[in-house]
């Protein structure tokens, strides 16, 4: 009876948190991953030939890409472990294999302590990052409202969020940061901050924009750019001003044509002044029942497959157009569906972003 409780503890303590879904992420998308990170390390040093292939030739490689990235320190002890134990072994003194093997864990928790620790800070960053995204969207009289939000990495510098001014009367803010991982995810939280206060002191998008732009040179780092959306739903119509991001699409029910809302405008921390001013453009749209309004970032349209095919915007245009009578959160249910479909098992390189409109 003891022994049952022991074995059914020690299979709780390594399947509760475990999924298949995790289990398939692990073993089929991160490993590559890894094993491409190291390999390009190598790369990086002119270390090893990647002409070559077999088993054998890529365990040597992953082994040599493993030791060159340890402490010099560390790579010493352990690699001076890993051979005790192979002399143990071959002069089959157990006693000696199971103290090196002691050994050789030992080192490993001392050396991946520090990554530890930083991946717990990266968790407290993502669990900010993700604090900060809508946790739903405004009540709309006018329109069904859906949107998804991934990051590529644990932290991401795509941002979405939805500003509420009066009743039926809200913004739609939507945006991808140059550059990923951690910096960018900071400028994601300041830019988010700043787009809140903005949005208070300007009527329009397209001088939150514009005031945005100059803030951006004056208080946040020099050389940041990144583009984005604003747009200001006020019952059925939307006034939309684009600097720099993917375009809006627009399905009208009455054509059955899923067009491109393509208007001027550069992304934002590129120029400051008239510049960037001038090149800003406010479009308005009227919308009927059954008319979609689609946000996206080009992490959507961007993600490839194992072929190194992209996803493109025709796909997104006739999954729209094919997906019409959908409710706009059925129709985010097909699109994650094809997108992860299409991806399988590839790495994802870049956040993906949707926000979907559709007018009741």
């Amino acid at each position: 009876m003891k022994k049952k409780k022991l074995i059914k503890k020690i299979y709780d303590f390594y399947s509760d948190d475990l999924t298949s879904k995790e289990l398939e992420n692990t073993l089929f998308r991160e490993t590559p991953v890894r094993y491409r990170y190291y390999l390009k390390e190598l790369e990086k040093s002119g270390d090893i030939q990647t002409g070559k292939s077999g088993f054998f030739s890529k365990i040597k490689t992953f082994t040599k890409a493993f030791l060159v990235k340890l402490s010099p320190v560390i790579r010493i002890f352990y690699t001076g472990a890993i051979a005790a134990f192979i002399f143990a072994w071959l002069s089959d003194n157990w006693n000696l294999a199971v103290l090196t093997f002691i050994i050789m864990n030992f080192i490993l928790i001392y050396e991946i302590a520090e990554k530890l620790t930083s991946r717990d800070e990266l968790k407290v960053a993502r669990d900010l990052q993700i604090s900060l995204i809508p946790k739903k969207p405004p009540h709309d009289d006018f329109f069904e409202i859906s949107y998804y939000y991934e990051t590529a990495k644990v932290v991401g510098g795509d941002f979405i969020d939805f500003i509420n001014k009066k009743e039926n009367v809200y913004n739609i803010s939507t945006g991808d940061i140059s550059g990923k991982g951690m910096s960018a995810a900071l400028y994601m939280i300041q830019v988010r901050l700043l787009m809140r206060q903005l949005t208070d002191q300007f009527d329009n998008p397209k001088s939150v924009l514009k005031a945005l732009n100059k803030n951006v040179f004056r208080h946040i780092k020099k050389g940041l750019y990144f583009s984005s959306i604003l747009t200001e739903v006020n019952r059925n119509k939307l006034k939309i001003c684009r600097a720099g991001h993917s375009p809006v699409l627009f399905y009208e029910k009455s054509t059955g044509i899923c067009r491109e809302i393509r208007q001027n405008g550069m992304a934002v921390g590129l120029c400051d002044g008239e510049l960037f001013d001038n090149s800003l453009e406010e479009v308005e749209i009227e919308t009927s029942s059954g008319d979609i309004i689609f946000y996206y970032s080009d992490g959507l349209t961007e993600s490839m497959n194992s072929l190194k095919e992209e996803f493109g915007l025709d796909k997104v245009k006739d999954i729209l157009c094919g997906n019409f009578f959908q409710s706009a959160e059925d129709l985010k249910t097909v699109f994650l569906t094809e997108i992860n479909k299409f991806i399988g098992y590839s790495e994802v390189h870049d956040d993906i972003t949707l926000i979907i409109l559709k007018a009741k």
